[in-house]
Order: structure tokens, then sequence, then C-alpha cells
């Protein structure tokens, strides 16, 4: 199912640093705004799935938005792998909006796109004013320790059930064998020094919450934790509409050189 976007918007197209194709959506916000905010979505989701496109209209309300479908997701080329290469999507993205003149950027990360926005923030010279992440993960995990986790760990390992995925919802999946190992994004946020918002549900099925208070005790800049209450999920799970005028606002606040608001 796609979402349609109620704000004005347009679609591009983007190239990666090494040659991946991506698809994304800009919403250029009010003529005031005070940035723009790289979204980028979780596993097996994309920019146009209703919760992420009814995101994107709501931050467009106060900032210009480009809504990203990450390798093998949506609109994108390539193969998906787990928030690693993507880095290079999200570089693409920061680039995208540098040249559209914005000169302050917010990576917003939701789980995988949680991983790929810390690992782009540890980049020399990346050019992110601020991070925000919900729902993101703290370890790369072998064995997978929840159970959803371990579904997906399945399907990865399989090429069967891989097929299954791309044939059912688009998204395509890299093997295993080109995992690259890449740092825990615990140990990436290490590097981290720009203002951080790190969002997590009490209830996260996918990840526990002190997955991120991992997160935030690692970091090296500031860090604001909001641990949501039961109810909230995993994710796009917890985008209802008080949470995102929170964001907004927090992003806003970020984005304008203040520190994001301590809870909401």
């Amino acid at each position: 199912m796609l979402g349609r976007h109620a704000a004005l918007h347009s679609h591009t197209r983007l190239v990666a640093a090494d040659g991946t194709p991506l698809a994304g959506t800009h919403l250029a916000g009010p003529a005031d705004a005070p940035g723009a905010v790289l979204l980028l979505h979780g596993f097996a989701a994309n920019r146009r799935k209703p919760a992420y496109a009814r995101l994107a209209d709501d931050l467009s309300q106060v900032c210009g938005v480009l809504a990203l479908d990450l390798r093998g997701h949506g609109g994108s080329g390539g193969k998906c792998t787990w928030g690693d290469l993507e880095v290079e999507d999200v570089r693409a993205g920061l680039r995208w909006l540098r040249a559209y003149g914005y000169r302050r950027v917010a990576l917003l990360g939701l789980s995988m796109g949680g991983t790929a926005a810390i690992h782009a923030t540890t980049v020399p010279d990346a050019g992110i004013d601020v991070l925000a992440t919900i729902s993101a993960p703290a370890w790369f995990h072998r064995p997978p320790p929840t159970q959803p986790l371990q579904r997906l760990h399945a399907v990865w390992h399989s090429p069967l059930r891989r097929a299954a995925l791309r044939a059912g919802l688009g998204v395509t999946l890299a093997s295993p064998h080109l995992w690259r190992d890449p740092p825990h994004p615990a140990d990436m946020a290490r590097k981290v020094t720009v203002p951080w918002l790190v969002v997590h549900g009490e209830d996260d099925a996918y990840f526990p919450i002190v997955e991120a208070e991992a997160l935030a005790a690692a970091a090296a800049g500031p860090v604001t934790v909001w641990r949501e209450p039961i109810g909230f999920g995993h994710a796009e799970d917890g985008l209802a509409p008080p949470f995102v005028a929170a964001l907004s606002a927090a992003l806003t606040a970020g984005l304008r050189g203040e520190r994001f608001p301590a809870a909401r």
C-alpha cells in the first residue's frame, strides 16, 4: 500500500557513490524553515508507506524534507545490507540537500534507517547538524535475541525466503556472505558529537530499551533520550499524531541550534 502526500512535493532521483540508483521525494516546507530533515525508513518499508508519507507531510509543515528509499527498497536499486552500505545512500541524500541550498540538515532514521544515520554521522565532514533515531539498535545480534529478529535472520539466511521477500514486498536483501561486519552502532556512537535525540519504546519487540540506553551512554556529544510508554511499539508503529507533533517541534529546535526538549 502506498501513501499519498497532502503537502506539495516532487519526486527525485539520486545516485550513491557506488552507483546505486535511489528514489526520493522532496517536500520544500515553509519559507522560514530552519533547515531540512533527511528521512530514513526502517527495514521492509519505503518512503511511500502511509506512515512515512504522513510523517513527511507533517514534518514539512515546519522544515524541508527529503524522504529517501534506502537501497533494496521502494523505488531504489541495489540490495539491502541492514544499514551498512546504506551509509552511501545517506551521503547521497545529504549531497542533494546541500546542493538544493539547505544550510542545516537533520537526519531522522527509524530502526535500520537509524543504523544508517548513526553510521553516516561518523563520516568525517558529513555535514550533519542534528541526529534523531527511533527504535535504533545498539548491536548487530548474533544470534538474534528476540523472535522478530529470529524470523528476519531466517529470511536473510535462506535464498528461497529472500526471493519470496522480493516477490511479496519488493525488498531485495543481500545474502549473508556480502555482510562486511561493520562496527556495532554502539561503537559508532562514540564518534557522534552532534546533538542526538534517541527515541525508543518500552515495548519494542525487536530491540529492548537497553539498546537505546547503550547508544546514549556511548555517544560523544549531547544526547536526549525519550523513553516512550507501552503502546509505542517499534519504529513507524509509534508515529501517532501527538508524538509526531512533539518530534516536529524537537527537530525544529535542533535545526535552530536549540536543545532538544527533555521529554514530551
